[in-house]
């Protein structure tokens, strides 16, 4: 029995130190081939736990093979009118973000256009990036951390695709190490112990 709680909280440790895994929003097989799914304030989009809400209802999921797309991307995607903004945030908590697709939604775009990205973090501080003459789908490499939530905002119709995130309340990673580490002496010494045990018994009777 003992030997049972002893690897069950040596696998639960291992569970909790890769707990905290990078997620790709990818939008993919959400809208009908070659058409869109309309999201509004009454119905926002959740994948893997974050949520992407909008403030009205020009905005939509397409479809890779719909006649308007997001230049330079080939993937399904996320797509919001200039008089919209979209928020993503985490059912769990905090995250971050590493980076994402960003660029116009062609033919509804006046072109080139411009999107500011606004982080707000857990502790108040605020993050923001303006990324300007998008005429394509670029990446946008942030690496923003502890965020509460990020807001997009477009000059023009704007896209979105490809969000890598992680959820940064879950398992820190130093300590994620750190629990690693005690379960792993721990199953060590217990494992010497019980060997030594066992020749101890093995002894033979004087």
């Amino acid at each position: 029995m003992k030997q049972i709680t002893r690897i069950t909280l040596f696998t639960l440790i291992l569970l909790s130190a890769s707990a905290a895994q990078a997620e790709t929003l990818t939008f993919e097989n959400f809208a009908p081939a070659g058409g869109l799914v309309n999201i509004n304030p009454g119905s926002p989009y959740t994948e893997s736990g974050f949520t992407l809400s909008v403030t009205n209802p020009l905005a939509a999921m397409v479809d890779s093979a719909a006649i308007n797309d997001m230049p330079g991307n080939l993937t399904d995607f996320f797509a919001f009118d200039d008089s919209n903004s979209a928020t993503l945030t985490f059912m769990g908590g905090t995250f971050d973000l590493a980076r994402l697709l960003i660029g116009p939604y062609v033919p509804a775009a006046t072109l080139p256009i411009n999107m500011t990205i606004t982080g707000t973090q857990a502790g108040g501080g605020i993050l923001t990036s303006t990324f300007t003459g998008l005429t394509t789908a670029t990446t946008a490499d942030l690496d923003w951390v502890g965020l509460q939530s990020v807001r997009f905002n477009n000059t023009s119709a704007g896209a979105l695709d490809d969000i890598v995130v992680t959820p940064s309340a879950a398992v820190p990673e130093v300590d994620s190490w750190t629990l690693l580490t005690v379960g792993l002496f721990s199953l060590v010494a217990w494992g010497t112990r019980q060997r030594e045990r066992s020749g101890v018994e093995d002894l033979p009777e004087a």
